[in-house]
């Protein structure tokens, strides 16, 4: 970690996004906090790597890329696809480091037992697609006209929902932290039973919205993970399981 004032929050994004989109929250986010941006294969500045064949494939090769990170003090957080992506990065940790996240923060996801995308075939008929990019991508009718956009950002989200269509999640392993999570209250996606995936306390908040709930409220929920992933660090260095300094006091009028 370059800076041990800091605790990395790696954010999963979710079907068709990636660093550009979730970079306008680095500056919501108070100086105790270290956002970490995965980018998934097949767009931006990894446009010409190929997207692994399954979720588990893919959430190897991001431990393998962030495993420095992980071998620290961290936490997750997921939005959608990202949630699952996340998870299953989570339990690699567990596994792998005997280190589990801080916190897991879930966003706009059901539990992985539910997470399976269902709709694959409609991937396959220019209407059922354009269905699903409304759906699943956040994709409004102007950007649908925009032909130059489709193009590029209709194969990335036709990618990770195929990915998705292969996940099943039925082991429910359980993660050694507390769980956060944040829905819409107009989301068609509930959060099912996350309860059963950890043994520590669970916490659901609810925003006004639909399933992209979270660009209209980025403060609220910057705010409540800092708070949440500060508690947590501060139980954590109490107990010595980390040599860490106390967190750092947030400079005046940063929010």
């Amino acid at each position: 970690m370059s800076d041990l004032r800091q605790i990395p929050l790696v954010c999963f994004p979710h079907a068709g996004a990636g660093a550009l989109y979730y970079g306008k929250w680095r500056h919501t986010f108070q100086d105790g906090i270290d956002l970490r941006i995965v980018e998934y294969p097949f767009r931006e500045r990894r446009l010409r790597t190929p997207m692994p064949s399954s979720v588990e494939l893919l959430a190897g090769e991001i431990f393998a890329e962030f495993a420095d990170v992980f071998r620290g003090p961290y936490a997750v957080w997921g939005h959608s696809m990202g949630s699952i992506i996340g998870y299953e990065v989570a339990k690699l940790c567990q596994e792998r480091l005997d280190n589990p996240p801080l916190v897991y923060f879930g966003s706009g996801s059901s539990a992985p037992s539910g997470s399976r995308f269902t709709r694959v075939r409609d991937l396959d008929s220019t209407a059922g697609f354009n269905d699903v990019l409304r759906r699943y991508g956040g994709v409004g009718e102007e950007i649908l006209r925009d032909a130059g956009f489709v193009k590029y950002i209709a194969p990335v989200i036709e990618a990770d929902l195929r990915l998705m269509g292969g996940y099943v999640d039925t082991a429910r392993e359980k993660l050694r932290c507390p769980i956060v999570l944040m829905q819409g209250r107009e989301d068609a996606v509930t959060s099912g039973p996350w309860a059963e995936y950890t043994d520590a306390p669970l916490e659901v908040f609810e925003y006004d919205g639909g399933h992209f709930f979270h660009d209209a409220h980025r403060a609220e929920m910057a705010g409540l993970m800092e708070s949440r992933i500060q508690t947590r660090w501060q139980l954590t260095s109490a107990s010595d399981d980390f040599d860490l300094p106390k967190p750092p006091t947030a400079a005046p009028g940063r929010r």
